[in-house]
């Protein structure tokens, strides 16, 4: 498996370049330096494994086709590509569900558990999993908060919704996750 990451800026500032030019080779090499990596994020954001595939294309589609609008002045590279990642796999889903309701988005899961659960009892594949199973309105908000370092208010600006939804949403995907977690404690 290639690695996400280039040995120098220069190697990967090449990279680009040639990719810009319509170089194949380059744009291989690109493709196949993040293919793991959007996989990753695929899957973190509940990407059904039959679209999956589909959905990796848009990416990749939508990165080739905005690459010239990469500045690394502003962002690493990863930085950058890792926005796109979520926006392109959020505005797949928004096409799909036209709008996010947020009386569902807002509905008690009464899941409670204040038991601390150590992280080097859990791997990262079987966290994976919990996260493919939170219920997708969860999911959003609980990725761009926990895994991805957004605020309530760029969430609120991404998602359509209020820093207070936002806020209420993390805390019932929180809630739920520990819950998940505890399960998985107890029965291993």
């Amino acid at each position: 498996m290639v690695s996400f990451y280039f040995f120098n800026m220069t190697e990967l500032q090449n990279t680009i370049s040639d990719c810009l030019r319509g170089d194949q080779e380059a744009c291989k090499i690109l493709y196949e330096q993040h293919i793991a990596y959007t996989y990753g994020i695929c899957q973190r954001y509940g990407v059904a494994q039959g679209e999956m595939k589909d959905q990796i294309q848009v990416i990749f589609s939508a990165m080739f086709k905005s690459l010239a609008q990469f500045d690394d002045s502003k962002a690493s590279f990863k930085t950058w590509f890792t926005r796109l990642c979520i926006h392109k796999i959020l505005d797949e889903r928004r096409k799909k569900e036209r709008h996010l309701n947020i009386e569902e988005l807002t509905t008690d899961y009464n899941h409670t558990s204040n038991q601390p659960i150590g992280e080097d009892q859990l791997d990262r594949n079987y966290l994976l999993r919990i996260l493919s199973k939170m219920p997708e309105q969860y999911q959003h908000v609980f990725n761009l908060f926990i895994m991805d370092g957004y605020k309530h208010k760029e969430i609120a600006k991404m998602l359509n919704i209020t820093e207070g939804s936002s806020r209420i949403i993390l805390r019932r995907a929180r809630t739920w996750a520990q819950k998940e977690l505890a399960n998985y404690m107890n029965y291993s």
